[in-house]
């Protein structure tokens, strides 16, 4: 009942918030929004009443996406596709108090804010993607949370791969496969899958009964696709073919990466049928004989950051570019690499010096030393390790002549 009585308190009593979302870039990059300030969401439990039975599995709408990170979800036979206009979940019979009275800044989100249809309730995040102060009511839906109790109410919430509360832990990595971060707090394991830090599916799972008690999916990222390109693929493009093998000098700048053999630079259309996704507006222009950088590719739950170049006479979209560098990195995309002379992630730094003979530079800080193999910046393989263990952190194949 104290846990029933305070959870009452604070949906009636808190405030909606509202946090900025910042920007900043990096050196080597443009610019790009980092993720807003963490947000510590009240630490409610979810309620577990002794009468009811725990919550079963629903199905999902026919045109849900399989992928977790399409940010789809099934609300009550609906489907829905975050950050999306409030006016959408209106039409559907959700709404909340004070929407049309309370406003938000550009870039700012609320913490929490309850939405009601009939007796059924879930917990949102409105998010100002316009550069004018918007009501609530005018804004966007960035993130929808349910645990055991809304589900209770009725709600059927599902995410893709048919997850939702009452789901087994099995289902989810058989649905999705291994979270970008997993963590445990009490009775309750997190599995967390991320495309960005601002964009991410939650969901909690109880570990004695082994059943998921809590979903959350966030994207405060608007998207905005420009129409599709109509001209023709550039000829370069299409006269690509893969290595058949990995060779044994670096120099062919061939590289196995995710299981899969490219020649650098390769089309941004082979990552793409090798199950890649862009991040991102895949029909952004890239002037002609330029380069693009900042751009991110999907491969499950790992991204990677790139620069593509567009090597056509025309502008063309970033579709029809060549990805120039790949990266294995503990802080980026941990994916399996392999170069010529069969060297890995796994090789030591003897085997790497023996397969690409003496580098070109060194350099060494407090915690690393990096090797660089070839002198040219944009025409080289840069292999990192660490000094406590001797252990590769990062391969860095980049060729952009």
């Amino acid at each position: 009942m104290k846990k029933l009585l305070s959870r009452f308190l604070i949906i009636v009593c808190v405030p909606v918030l509202s946090l900025s979302l910042a920007a900043c870039g990096g050196s080597q990059n443009p610019p790009e929004p980092v993720a807003p300030p963490e947000v510590v969401e009240p630490n409610i439990e979810p309620h577990q009443p002794e009468v009811e039975p725990a919550s079963q599995p629903v199905s999902a709408p026919g045109d849900l996406s399989e992928d977790i990170y399409s940010f789809m979800f099934g609300l009550n036979g609906a489907t829905f596709t975050l950050p999306f206009p409030y006016a959408e979940f209106e039409s559907n019979g959700w709404v909340g108090e004070g929407l049309e009275t309370q406003t938000l800044n550009p870039n700012q989100f609320t913490l929490s804010t309850q939405l009601n249809n009939a007796d059924q309730r879930i917990f949102v995040s409105f998010v100002n993607t316009t550069d004018n102060i918007t009501t609530l009511n005018e804004s966007m839906v960035g993130r929808i949370t349910i645990d055991e109790w809304e589900a209770r109410s009725g709600v059927e919430l599902v995410f893709p791969g048919n997850i939702s509360i009452g789901s087994s832990y099995e289902d989810v990595i058989a649905a999705h496969g291994e979270p970008s971060e997993r963590s445990e707090t009490g009775s309750t394991r997190r599995l967390d899958y991320s495309s960005s830090s601002r964009a991410s599916v939650t969901i909690s799972v109880d570990i004695e009964s082994g059943l998921v008690n809590r979903i959350q999916m966030e994207n405060f990222i608007a998207r905005e696709i420009s129409p599709a390109f109509e001209g023709d693929v550039p000829a370069a493009v299409s006269a690509y073919v893969a290595p058949t093998e990995l060779g044994e000098d670096w120099r062919t700048f061939n590289v196995r990466f995710a299981g899969d053999l490219y020649s650098l630079p390769a089309p941004v259309a082979a990552f793409v049928a090798n199950g890649w996704i862009i991040e991102g507006d895949p029909n952004e222009m890239v002037p002609a004989r330029s380069s693009r950088t900042g751009i991110t590719l999907r491969n499950g739950n790992q991204t990677m950051r790139t620069m593509v170049e567009n090597y056509d006479d025309s502008a063309q979209p970033v579709a029809n570019t060549f990805v120039t560098s790949v990266e294995f990195s503990h802080f980026g995309a941990v994916l399996p690499i392999e170069l010529p002379g069969g060297i890995t992630e796994n090789s030591t730094i003897e085997e790497v010096l023996a397969a690409f003979g003496t580098p070109d530079r060194v350099e060494e800080s407090a915690s690393f030393r990096t090797y660089t193999f070839g002198s040219r910046v944009f025409e080289r393989i840069e292999v990192g390790i660490r000094l406590e263990t001797s252990e590769i952190h990062r391969i860095d194949v980049r060729n952009a002549p």
